[in-house]
């Protein structure tokens, strides 16, 4: 847990210093994975409230950073896109991002780093299956 809480506060350092949260930074990166998503998958993904989605949505979107528009296939949904304006914005977290990370793994030679990721990805899996059982 020590291990888990280190990383995740260096990880955020390089948004936090630029005045983003890392909350708005894993709405923009979901966005962009997900296409157009509703916001109702985004909540559910990144395991946030209604509340704070709408909070973030609200922020990005004041910003021009994303914009909402109505679901074509149901009208009670809402799904989000990014614009040109957040995909620059986006550029810019993906390059802050890649940089970090080496910084971050640079200790590690490259096998290191292929056998850490591996061994993540198997946790990442077990995990899962195990909180699907629950």
């Amino acid at each position: 847990m020590r291990t888990t809480h280190a990383l995740r506060r260096f990880a955020g350092q390089p948004y936090l210093q630029r005045g983003w949260s890392t909350s708005r930074v894993l709405l923009m990166l979901a966005v962009d994975e997900a296409g157009t998503p509703r916001m109702g998958e985004l909540k559910d993904r990144l395991g946030i409230t209604g509340r704070s989605i709408t909070s973030l949505v609200d922020g990005l979107e004041d910003e021009g950073l994303l914009r909402r528009r109505d679901d074509p296939d149901d009208r009670r949904s809402t799904r989000l896109e990014i614009t040109a304006k957040g995909h620059e914005h986006l550029g810019e977290i993906k390059a802050l991002h890649a940089s970090h990370a080496e910084l971050t793994f640079a200790i590690l030679g490259d096998a290191e780093r292929s056998a850490l990721l591996d061994m993540l990805d198997r946790l990442r899996a077990h995990v899962a299956g195990q909180t699907a059982r629950d």
